[in-house]
């Protein structure tokens, strides 16, 4: 009797051991398999930002050549930068960057399919780490007096994985102005509100997602005074209607369904 209990606690030994066994070498081969699909992501992407790199560095050579003034050598050099890339993927329609963040990506865009490129890097493998997407909503050429970007808050820090350091007041303010190539021009924008909210307006019944279209004052009036009045900081720059806004917009983790925005407008 005392042999058989014994025999029963091995075995149930020697099965958990064997679980666990089996658990670990599942646990390892995932983790590996995200660390191996980061680093293809990352390495992608410095594929598409070197591309943009050369693209300028061999035109500001022609530009310097003919002696234009540094704003026109400015315009000419965006131009000549998106209308490169714009030749390898059409889906192209601009490029953001802040400056001192990890934020410096290509903004893509099709017709009634905000999905595709959260999922699809700029070559068109399946990427998690995706793309930053202007709304389906918006115009294709960046004409929107409201443009919408989206892009995923992924942990390695990627695409808008820094927006969360928003939150704080020192880092916004370090980090207030904000740059977005278009076809034609360079754009500059200034931070005017940090927003935690959530994807539908649940949670205080603010859905951002309706405000893509602020074509009558009213309605942009509304978006501004939500914006203001939720900011988790108090900061001076604000809007009128007329000017021209820009909203990115991520997962923020810290609640259900959780939204983080991070709105500013056009000053140049």
């Amino acid at each position: 009797m005392r042999r058989r209990r014994g025999n029963i606690k091995k075995t149930i030994r020697n099965t958990i051991l064997t679980l666990s066994c089996i658990t670990f070498l599942v646990v390892t081969g995932i983790f590996a398999v995200e660390i191996y699909q980061e680093q293809v992501s990352s390495s992608n992407m410095k594929k598409v930002q070197a591309m943009a790199a050369v693209s300028v560095s061999n035109s500001k050579a022609v530009m310097d050549a003919k002696k234009e003034s540094p704003e026109e050598q400015n315009t000419n050099l965006v131009s000549l930068k998106i209308e490169y890339l714009y030749k390898k993927n059409k889906d192209l329609t601009g490029w953001l960057r802040i400056n001192g963040s990890e934020i410096n990506y290509p903004i893509m865009y099709r017709d009634d399919d905000n999905d595709y490129y959260l999922q699809h890097d700029f070559f068109g493998n399946e990427d998690r780490n995706g793309l930053l997407v202007l709304d389906k909503r918006c115009n294709y050429d960046l004409s929107d007096n409201h443009l919408l970007i989206h892009g995923h808050n992924m942990r390695s820090g990627a695409l808008f994985g820094t927006l969360k350091y928003y939150k704080d007041d020192a880092y916004m303010r370090k980090h207030q102005a904000v740059e977005l190539d278009t076809p034609n021009e360079q754009r500059f924008y200034e931070v005017i509100a940090v927003v935690d909210t959530t994807a539908n307006g649940e949670k205080n019944g603010f859905n951002y997602a309706n405000y893509i279209n602020l074509n009558d004052k009213e309605t942009f009036d509304s978006y501004v005074a939500n914006l203001k009045a939720r900011s988790m900081h108090q900061i001076a720059a604000t809007a009128t209607y007329g000017d021209q806004l820009l909203t990115l917009s991520t997962c923020d983790y810290t609640m259900k369904n959780g939204r983080l925005l991070v709105v500013a407008k056009r000053v140049g």
